[in-house]
């Protein structure tokens, strides 16, 4: 039992630590506060899990008690509820960068660097919770090795890819020279050669 809690901790964060540092490695010219991206980490891996959790819980208890049915309700919560909690709550963060420390998110790249740090902090603990109770709870030993492949490995990027969208287009509307851009948002922008600004 507790060699499994130990494997999946460690399986579930390193992993995602990895990653954070080579997202940080690509932000070469103009790297951003290291306490920002700690506390996006942080944000990713407590806040939005545990936001995500109780609301997924909640909702799903709700759409079983109407439909008396697992099935749908596994549906809805992993197709509908669960992208949509997860993401608004990652993005949460990008957008409190966007509006309270604009010195510090200028460029294309600097939504992409918060995005991502915050999925990947999420996906340590999805990946620890994952790991531990459909890897080894079920299956033991081998059973956490296989999910932790598939977790690492196979979608190991995708909360970071996700959230890291969120942070570009929040970049874009900030560089956009339209007001109807920088509150509705447009897909009429261009990047620069650099990849760190956005015009319209």
């Amino acid at each position: 039992m507790v060699q499994g809690v130990i494997l999946s901790l460690l399986l579930g964060y390193l992993p995602m630590l990895v990653f954070a540092c080579v997202v940080f490695w690509f932000d070469r010219f103009e790297k951003e506060p290291m306490g920002f991206l700690v506390a996006g980490f942080t944000w990713g891996s407590l806040i939005t899990a545990a936001f995500a959790f109780v609301l997924n819980s909640l909702i799903g208890a709700a759409i079983f008690w109407v439909s008396q049915s697992q099935a749908i309700t596994n549906f809805s919560v992993a197709s509908v509820a669960a992208p949509v909690i997860e993401e608004v709550f990652k993005g949460g963060f990008v957008l409190a960068i966007f509006l309270l420390a604009r010195h510090e998110f200028d460029s294309l790249l600097d939504g992409i660097v918060y995005g991502a740090i915050a999925g990947l902090g999420f996906a340590a603990t999805e990946n620890f919770y994952y790991i531990l109770n459909m890897g080894f709870f079920q299956d033991g030993l081998d059973g956490l090795a296989n999910i932790a492949v598939i977790r690492i490995i196979l979608v190991g990027w995708q909360h970071p890819f996700y959230t890291a969208f969120t942070g570009m287009g929040l970049a874009c509307a900030r560089n956009s020279k339209k007001t109807s851009h920088k509150i509705c948002g447009s897909n009429d922008w261009s990047c620069d050669s650099n990849y760190s600004t956005c015009s319209t």
